[in-house]
């Protein structure tokens, strides 16, 4: 399933989790950037390609988003790599000529019906839907409750729909206050299924090597993977555990 980029200054994160919600709820898949960029990883890499499979990228934009570099990075390569862009306008700002020619969405005046405008503003879905390779995680969980070391859970991540010549699977979650924040594993009768720990979200990516070919890699956040493993209807306390993980974002 292909996503939607959500694009957005810290300082509008608020208005940007709450467009996340609207977007999970008319069943879309929403893709954030996290990571900012900070801590002197190169990410570039990764943020290129979720942008450039991204069905549409959404930006918000306020004073803050027309100031941040980071910002008109991803929205300016979205068009130059021809992916569909929507202006969503949080608060006044001079939008850069090249998204002021864009239909953009007024959330500014508190009238009229913007969420309904931002739905007919997405791309419309294809009847058939195939779902390629994916991260999902899943809580361990002792009698209903996720297990924790401290205050950290214990996670189990896998390669959902993984291709059946995949021989390895490099998985690597950008926290930089992980000691071992990536590591390999060839478990590919378990779906690659590995574990680790963590008490917030962040990028999660996936190198999957095929055999006779060049390396797929696929990225999500944990909360996004802990989402899809747990499916529609998870419990009451696994809807906890996954609210503390989504509440942890900085971005």
């Amino acid at each position: 399933m292909k996503h939607i980029f959500v694009s957005y200054a810290r300082e509008d994160k608020d208005f940007a989790r709450q467009l996340v919600r609207h977007l999970r709820k008319w069943n879309r898949l929403p893709w954030q950037d996290l990571s900012n960029l900070k801590g002197g990883r190169n990410w570039h890499a990764t943020i290129d390609d979720a942008l450039r499979k991204a069905e549409a990228l959404v930006v918000v934009m306020s004073p803050h988003a027309t100031k941040s570099p980071y910002v008109t990075y991803e929205w300016a390569f979205a068009l130059g790599a021809g992916v569909s862009v929507i202006p969503v306008l949080r608060k006044q700002t001079t939008l850069h000529p090249r998204l002021s020619s864009i239909h953009y969405i007024d959330f500014t005046t508190g009238r009229g019906t913007p969420w309904v405008n931002l739905t007919k503003a997405l791309p419309s879905r294809p009847a058939t839907i195939t779902i390629g390779p994916e991260i999902r995680a899943k809580f361990s969980v002792a009698g209903g409750k996720p297990e924790k070391e401290g205050d950290y859970y214990l996670i189990n991540v896998y390669i959902h729909n993984a291709p059946k010549a995949a021989a390895e699977v490099i998985y690597e979650f950008h926290d930089e206050t992980l000691k071992q924040d990536k590591w390999p594993t060839r478990a590919a009768a378990s779906k690659f299924e590995s574990s680790f720990q963590s008490n917030g979200d962040s990028l999660l990516t996936a190198s999957v090597r095929i055999q006779g070919k060049k390396s797929l890699r696929i990225a999500t956040t944990l909360y996004e993977a802990l989402r899809r493993g747990h499916g529609s209807n998870p419990g009451p306390r696994i809807k906890r555990a996954l609210r503390k993980i989504r509440d942890s974002r900085t971005a």
